[in-house]
């Protein structure tokens, strides 16, 4: 999951992250878990399924180490 994680930070620009970790903040300050239902994850989605690729990975490889709000959770 780190080298994931690290893959995101790396590759995503840092205004689409800060847009996406206000998002996050703001999912729980309502007490709502962050996921794909309220949060537009698409990019995130993108950049594990590349990381992937690179990496000779199968696709939804990062499903198996942690459904999308744990990643959220972890950015």
């Amino acid at each position: 999951m780190l080298s994931g994680l690290a893959y995101i930070r790396e590759n995503m620009d840092g205004d689409d992250m800060a847009i996406l970790k206000a998002e996050i903040d703001k999912c729980y300050n309502m007490h709502i878990i962050p996921n794909d239902h309220v949060i537009d994850c698409g990019e995130v989605i993108d950049l594990l399924e590349e990381y992937g690729q690179d990496n000779d990975l199968p696709e939804g490889w990062w499903l198996e180490e942690g459904d999308i709000d744990e990643w959220l959770v972890n950015l």
